[in-house]
């Protein structure tokens, strides 16, 4: 059967998530957010061709298994040190890491060996939403939006800048 109008990068061999796979979720579902289903380091494993040794993360969604680099791995341990909160030491064991939430985006500007390639990044967007106490001018235009009918959860953790967790105090 033939395939036309289809993405020229759809049926490309490769064994792990990588950035145009992203790409595609975000334009798909808006964004790709995945739930850690295990953490692990392993050595000599095929990653598109070339036997490596990395940190590596499966997730719960049915997607590829994710190679983890050191920015990503720093992401989400301060993601983690905040979800659970945990001690730095205890963010950093990736065994801590199972059944946390992250958003990964699509970086153009990714470099690697010295070549733009681009490259997934875990957003750092859970971690400054919940670095923030609530303020009183935000809170109020949320509950003003749950009054007037128009609430909605996604609107209201990205117009207000809200965690779930803040939404729960609403």
């Amino acid at each position: 059967m033939k395939e036309h109008n289809v993405d020229c990068q759809k049926y490309r061999k490769s064994t792990h998530l990588a950035g145009i796979d992203v790409e595609t979720i975000v334009a798909e579902m808006g964004k790709c957010i995945l739930t850690i289903k295990d953490a692990y380091y392993a050595r000599g494993i095929d990653v598109s061709g070339n036997k490596t040794d990395a940190y590596f993360i499966d997730f719960e969604e049915d997607v590829k298994s994710m190679v983890i680099n050191s920015i990503n791995r720093k992401t989400i341990t301060d993601i983690v040190k905040i979800q659970k909160s945990l001690d730095s030491a205890s963010a950093r064991n990736i065994g801590n890491w199972i059944g946390v939430v992250i958003e990964l985006s699509f970086d153009s500007s990714i470099k690697m060996m010295n070549k733009v390639v681009g490259g997934i990044r875990v957003r750092s967007t859970q971690l400054i939403k919940q670095k923030q106490p609530i303020n009183q001018e935000r809170f109020t235009k949320a509950l003003e939006a749950i009054k007037s009918g128009k609430f909605d959860k996604d609107k209201l953790i990205n117009d207000y800048i809200l965690t779930e967790e803040q939404i729960a105090q609403l």
